[in-house]
């Protein structure tokens, strides 16, 4: 599969960690799917952090099934600039 580098610009990087808190709790794609009600192929761009764009009422459904904070999922990086 195709890897798919994080989206990056001058003010920093978001990143997905979506699959950290999943496996964490050991819930599998698929039942996420199922209990959020969310389509199979978008809990995997998630997990796999394969994303551009989110949602915000799928993040909210992810927080809520997980039982967790927005930044248990996502992560920002600021870019070091060096002088």
């Amino acid at each position: 599969m195709k890897e798919i580098k994080n989206y990056e610009t001058k003010f920093g990087e978001v990143s997905c960690i979506l699959k950290n808190e999943m496996d964490k709790q050991k819930i599998s794609i698929s039942k996420m799917s199922r209990i959020a009600n969310i389509k199979y192929d978008v809990v995997k761009r998630y997990y796999l952090g394969y994303l551009y764009q989110v949602d915000l009422e799928i993040l909210a459904k992810f927080c809520y099934v997980l039982e967790c904070k927005l930044d248990d999922i996502l992560i920002y990086e600021k870019i070091k600039v060096y002088k």
